[in-house]
């Protein structure tokens, strides 16, 4: 037999507390703080020389030697030189060993600058990689001839690359400028000043006609008298304008250019300015430099090639409009001293131009036309470069009949829109003469993209030439008429491109405009259409129509012998004339036919089937037989989208099972749920996703915060649980409360939700949205075997004591409807309530008889009287239990009162006399119902402890909760003659035992 034991105080009632330690963990977080040290600041100084120094890292052919200075002597005007520099040494090699030092300090100075090249257009010459050289030289001005005669001295002038069509040009020496350089003269001689004697291109340039720098102004440098301690300034002093002399290179029979000082020159003009010194005053003046080893200035000089002039011209020598692609008096720069010239493009054997077709004759170099031209197309000569180098091109007009042989070519898809992969065509023309047979090419067909799927078809660009000499050529010289008839056609009208997706290329004979069009001619005559006469239009007939379509071999498609621009000569006869017939095109430059294709192209159909092959209702975003036309030869299908692992349409769950390609479905399904794959183009390449119907299943519960809550108070929380027990995730979620909710029980505030794969939320809730039902928002769809938790908070729970209150909720989805449900107990007035785990006390009483007196007789003392205890007596306490065993009884016992410091005899007695015993139904629900049963036998308590029975075993049956109600005014405490101390509290327990068992 199970035994429950259970106190309760006889007297006042034990309070019992329960402590719990808890310790907080601290959670020591270890911070490590890194020290960054600062950037290291890298510092820079400017150096005055930063300049001068670049320039003396630069590779330069030029040539240094230092010369000390040299005291002339005069009439001979020599110097003497006293340290010179082998000439092999370079200018790089002279700087290493030169400080940047300017000219005060030094009295030396650097004539130096740079000479840009351009050719006529304005870029830099880059023909060829120049040399520059020549001589400096130091003069002296004679006083009584006004001559600037030249010291004996000479000092080299070299030059180096500088890229982009600039050369440095330097005096190859450290040139001696003294203080006294003004003032050291011979007798009969006044002013001493530097020059360049001569500068040359060493190139032979025989295919340039000149180099001329534009008139302009160079920069000079003045330093003052004393010369000490002075910084350069470039270009501090006023400017000195370009002389002819300096602007234009000369040029000898050698084709050699330079520029020349003039030998005794009398005036300072005929000297070069550039690189020359000047005074004023006292104080030297640099033209172009600044006496330090920095290039300062630069002079720009357009280098002007020689020309090859193409012109064209007619039989009689006028010009006339040269061909498409070419220019009239167009000229090719010469580039080198062996130039080929070449023209562009290749010259057509005929074009039009101003409404007059030419014929090609030939071409001829120079000036004079010669008596036989060259009749090569792609004319090519050496030049001579002695002006007979210009080449002349002569065409005869010829009078031609002009057909315009063009067509408008539409492809459309199958919907419609235009079928816009590029596209080329491609077809021989040639015309046949009946006399032998025989074929002559005449033309290849080409195509032009107008975008949208639109093409123009033509033939020699549009235009196709008939004249008299022709016909005797197509003809064999031979009239044109039934016995020698032309037929001019296609061999075959071709798409260049494979078309593997594409499944045919169909005429749409109701949008095509399809026009033959006859013309009478006279054979014979200088024209062969009268360009007055009105064509006669023809329809097609059904032959000619079925030349006009596709045939393919499931990559290409082609017509052989296409009626496209078919033109027939001596077929057919108008009243006895010779008729030309022409498909499709005329002798009207604009052209009413047009041919419109509908191209149908293979196509990926989507399918949706069930495990048995059986097609169903697809998911959102899919349609069932979905058709995508193939847009490429190596066309990868994918899908639009990806395919859910589960949907839910029509009341049924579909769950994804895998897809395949092609009609055989294999034993192995692929199952990424996004279908891609290389189309094969053999009508294997639908595409059939496979899902299988689902069982869809979930649980629902739900439980309050407590069991038993202060009337009014705010339950801490409701929780309902929903679990997915099905195949197939919940997609959807609404709850809302049943019928059964309590109106004791208010509308709940917030919705606090979490669960598998959702976001932690709380969402707010009026009474109008609980009611009508809330949509639970979900993150992503409930997987399978997930849960979801959704707290009501908020609910104030209001009713009588002990009464039970029922929360109830449905929940509904893509799933069956589930309701759920939990109770909750107002709390009693007088007596703790509590649900026991299985087998149990409910509640039980307390006794408190409050102070009584110490008497000298045996006395009984009834329970206190007091609002807050048992309503002063007009509610009874009870003993409320719950049994699950069929066997079951109730025993008592009561222990001895005991003080502080006393006790009392363990022959004091709690009397309790008879309970009415009562049953419940429903019990813990809001329907539960109390059945009076009976009463107890007189139950009386001894404080020693002895167990008393209360209830037998079976007395009562039927139910598992059981109620003994005790009547409040028959409860008495009997306590012993003089028992008892004054002011002393006195406990005892009633020990409650139930026993049960099957």
């Amino acid at each position: 037999m199970k035994r429950i034991n259970w106190q309760r105080l006889a007297t006042i009632g034990l309070c019992s507390s329960l402590v719990i330690n808890a310790f907080s963990g601290v959670t020591a977080v270890a911070e490590t703080v890194t020290s960054e040290s600062s950037p290291t600041v890298a510092s820079s100084t400017t150096q005055e020389s930063t300049e001068s120094s670049q320039e003396t890292t630069e590779t330069s052919r030029e040539e240094v030697t230092q010369e000390t200075e040299k005291q002339a002597e005069i009439p001979e005007v020599k110097t003497e030189t006293t340290e010179s520099v082998p000439e092999n040494s370079s200018e790089n090699d002279r700087q290493k060993s030169i400080s940047p030092r300017w000219v005060p300090n030094d009295q030396v100075i650097y004539p130096r600058m740079i000479f840009g090249f351009t050719d006529e257009t304005g870029k830099a010459f880059a023909d060829e990689n120049l040399t520059l050289s020549g001589t400096y030289y130091k003069l002296a001005r004679h006083t009584a001839t006004s001559q600037w005669r030249p010291y004996a001295d000479r000092y080299p002038i070299v030059s180096s690359n500088a890229g982009g069509g600039q050369y440095r040009v330097a005096v190859n020496a450290t040139i001696p400028m003294p203080y006294d350089f003004l003032t050291n003269l011979p007798a009969g001689y006044t002013h001493n000043l530097y020059a360049i004697e001569q500068l040359k291109i060493d190139n032979t340039l025989k295919y340039v006609d000149s180099i001329v720098a534009p008139p302009g102004s160079i920069n000079m440098t003045r330093y003052s008298e004393q010369q000490t301690s002075e910084a350069a300034q470039f270009g501090n002093y006023v400017k000195q304008n370009l002389t002819q002399r300096d602007r234009i290179f000369s040029k000898n029979s050698a084709n050699i250019f330079s520029l020349n000082s003039l030998a005794l020159a009398p005036e300072i003009t005929d000297v070069l300015t550039m690189l020359r010194t000047d005074s004023v005053e006292r104080g030297p003046i640099l033209v172009g430099f600044d006496g330090t080893t920095t290039y300062r200035e630069t002079l720009n000089y357009v280098v002007t090639r020689k020309q090859v002039t193409e012109k064209f011209v007619d039989t009689n020598g006028v010009a006339i409009t040269p061909p498409t692609g070419f220019t009239q008096n167009k000229k090719t720069p010469m580039t080198s001293n062996d130039f080929t010239f070449k023209q562009a493009s290749t010259l057509p054997d005929t074009y039009q131009a101003d409404g007059k077709t030419y014929k090609f004759k030939g071409w001829y170099k120079g000036k004079t036309k010669p008596n036989t031209l060259t009749t090569t197309k792609a004319p090519s000569y050496a030049v001579t470069y002695d002006g007979n180098d210009d080449l002349t091109v002569v065409y005869e007009e010829e009078v031609v009949t002009t057909l315009y042989p063009s067509l408008d070519v539409n492809f459309v898809d199958e919907k419609g829109v235009g079928f816009t992969p590029a596209l080329t065509f491609s077809g021989k023309y040639r015309v046949q003469r009946t006399s032998d047979r025989l074929y002559t090419d005449l033309y290849d067909l080409t195509s032009k993209s107008k975008g949208s799927g639109q093409y123009t078809l033509s033939l020699n660009n549009g235009t196709m030439p008939l004249s008299p000499e022709l016909l005797r050529v197509y003809g064999n010289d031979k009239p044109i008429n039934g016995t020698n008839r032309l037929n001019f056609s296609l061999d075959k009208l071709a798409i260049n491109q494979q078309l593997k997706y594409v499944n045919s290329i169909e005429l749409d004979t109701v949008k095509s405009v399809m026009k033959m069009y006859g013309y009478n001619y006279t054979s014979g005559s200088a024209t062969i259409i009268d360009p007055n006469q009105v064509p006669t239009e023809y329809n097609l007939s059904a032959g000619n129509i079925a030349l006009l379509g596709f045939d393919t071999d499931g990559v290409y498609f082609s017509k052989e012998s296409s009626g496209v621009f078919n033109t027939l000569m001596g077929y057919a006869s108008d009243g006895g004339k010779p008729l030309i017939t022409m498909n499709l095109f005329s002798g009207n430059p604009v052209n009413a036919s047009k041919l419109v294709y509908t191209v149908t192209r293979k196509q990926v159909t989507e399918n949706f089937v069930d495990t048995n092959g059986t097609k169903i209702t697809p998911p959102t975003g899919f349609t069932q037989g979905n058709q995508i036309p193939m847009t490429s030869n190596t066309f990868k299908y994918t899908s639009a989208r990806a395919l859910p692992a589960s949907y839910t349409t029509g009341g049924k769950t579909y769950i994804f099972q895998g897809w395949y390609k092609g009609k055989t479905k294999p034993s192995t399904l692929t199952t990424s749920t996004t279908p891609t794959y290389n189309t094969t183009f053999d009508g294997n390449d639908d595409m059939t996703a496979v899902y299988k119907e689902a069982n869809i299943s979930a649980n629902l519960t739900m439980r309050g915060a407590v069991d038993v809550i202060d009337n009014g108070a705010t339950m801490e929380y409701w929780e309902v649980l929903l679990k997915n027990t099905g195949e197939a995730p919940l997609t959807s979620v609404k709850i809302k409360p049943t019928t059964d909710w309590a109106t004791g029980i208010s509308t709940p505030t917030e919705l606090f939700i979490l669960g598998t794969g959702q976001n932690t939320k709380v969402r707010p809730i009026t009474k109008e949205q609980w009611e009508a039902g809330f949509e639970i928002p979900l993150d992503s769809s409930l997987p399978v075997g997930g849960q979801l938790t959704i707290n009501l908070l908020g609910t104030k729970v209001t009713g009588q004591p002990n009464q039970v209150l029922k929360a109830a909720v449905e929940v509904t989805g893509n799933f069956n409807k589930l309701t759920a449900s939990d109770t909750v107990r107002i709390k009693d007035l007088d007596q703790e309530t509590k649900e026991p785990t299985g087998e149990g006390f409910i509640s039980v009483p307390t006794f408190n008889f409050g102070q009584v007196g110490v008497a000298g007789s045996t006395q009984q003392h009834g329970l206190k009287k007091a609002a807050d205890y048992y309503g002063n007596g007009t509610r009874n306490p009870y003993l409320r239990i719950k049994k699950t065993q069929p066997n079951w009884s109730l025993t008592a016992q009561l222990s001895q009162p005991k003080s502080a410091t006393d006790s009392l005899p363990t022959t004091t007695r709690l009397l309790l006399g008879t309970a009415a015993a009562a049953s419940f139904t429903d019990y813990n629900q809001p329907t539960e119902t109390k059945t009076p049963l009976g009463k107890t036998g007189t139950v009386n308590l001894t404080a020693d402890n002895t167990a008393t029975a209360v209830v037998a075993n079976q007395q009562f049956t039927g139910s598992d909760v059981y109620q003994l109600d005790f009547t409040f005014a028959n409860i008495k405490l009997e306590v012993p003659a003089n028992q008892g101390m004054s002011g002393q509290q006195y406990q005892a327990a009633v020990t409650w035992n139930l026993v049960t068992g099957p």
